[in-house]
């Protein structure tokens, strides 16, 4: 089982480990869900509507380009990212701070989990990323604030390139990334 632990109690684990394994039941992603889903937050995290019910969300995690993490604080669901779109020495990331951890809590997940990705090495000492990247809409002030403070670097805007489900309507996001060697 992958995992790794964060200052401040923070523990995370990977749903699926290299070999294929999930270290996760569905009873966990099924905690998290209703967690994001009694506070509103499903729309948010998914915006683009691909995600609209539990079906969907567990589809999402069990696709193999698709790496899933689950953090706990004191056997509390607190945090779930996940990394997509790898190409050589780089991927995005995608977060979902569970309500009880927003404010200072989230601001040191988000610090955290970045200085792990950004240091991690395989087995033969070679770190596994040099660049994470993640793209907010800009109709989410407060995501965008978080990415700066935890170390991401706001690279710039692309127009009209997150879609919202929810209001029928493009509108534009910010592209942000941190690099290993900043």
């Amino acid at each position: 089982m992958y995992g790794f632990e964060l200052e401040g109690g923070f523990t995370f684990y990977k749903y699926r480990d290299f070999d294929g394994t999930e270290s996760l039941t569905e009873g966990h992603l099924k905690w998290f869900w209703d967690v994001m889903e009694r506070a509103g937050q499903i729309p948010v995290v998914f915006y683009d509507g691909s995600v609209e019910c539990f079906e969907d969300f567990k589809r999402l995690v069990d696709l193999k380009d698709q790496h899933f993490f689950f953090g706990f604080k004191n056997e509390k669901p607190s945090v779930l990212f996940w990394l997509n779109g790898f190409s050589q020495y780089s991927c995005f990331v995608h977060f979902a701070v569970m309500p009880d951890f927003f404010g200072k809590e989230a601001l040191r997940i988000g610090k955290g989990a970045l200085r792990h990705l950004l240091t991690v090495r395989d087995v033969s000492g070679r770190y596994i990323l040099d660049c994470v990247k993640g793209l907010t809409p800009v109709t989410n002030p407060l995501a965008c604030r978080i990415a700066e403070k935890s170390g991401f670097t706001k690279v710039g805007i692309l127009p009209q390139s997150a879609y919202l489900a929810a209001e029928d309507k493009s509108v534009d996001a910010v592209i942000f990334c941190a690099v290993r060697n900043s």
